[in-house]
């Protein structure tokens, strides 16, 4: 198709980044991940990223993966952990140890550097969930848009 991008993907995407499809579904995973909000890692801005095995089963579970799939789940399931501990550790660094107000510039700074964490980390997830939803099914995709789609509904954006 002229002027398409990575095959599966929208036009102008990059080959070997996530389809069109599976990206709202990551998206939204790290959005929760980076806000403390809930799905894969916490219960709130103060105990980010406390649930991830458990969201990560959830999830594993309502896709119903099979047994050839484990490969790609693991490759992802793995990629999300590893973003959770980098997230953990930007987010330590980003929140004041004191409660003295924050310099406007070393505010910046921070949010620059949490930032900077955040798009790494989602580049690292985008691009395992890739190989995954490639391998769903038909209904499993159909399943994982449905997540999406409602856990989308559930996430505030995060103001910037």
């Amino acid at each position: 198709m002229p002027g398409a991008g990575a095959p599966g993907g929208p036009p102008g995407s990059t080959p070997g980044m996530m389809g069109g499809d599976m990206q709202p579904m990551m998206m939204q995973m790290m959005r929760r991940m980076m806000a403390g909000q809930g799905a894969i890692g916490g219960s709130g801005p103060t105990r980010p990223f406390q649930r991830v095995e458990g969201e990560l089963a959830y999830f594993r579970a309502e896709l119903r993966i099979t047994d050839a799939q484990v490969p790609q789940w693991n490759t992802l399931a793995e990629a999300i952990r590893g973003a959770v501990g980098q997230l953990r550790r930007a987010f330590g660094e980003a929140t004041p140890a004191s409660q003295r107000p924050v310099p406007a510039i070393a505010q910046l700074e921070r949010r620059i550097a949490l930032l900077s964490v955040q798009l790494d980390t989602a580049r690292v997830v985008a691009a395992a969930a890739g190989p995954l939803y490639a391998a769903l099914s038909d209904e499993q995709k159909l399943m994982a848009d449905e997540l999406m789609a409602e856990h989308l509904s559930l996430v505030p954006r995060m103001g910037m």
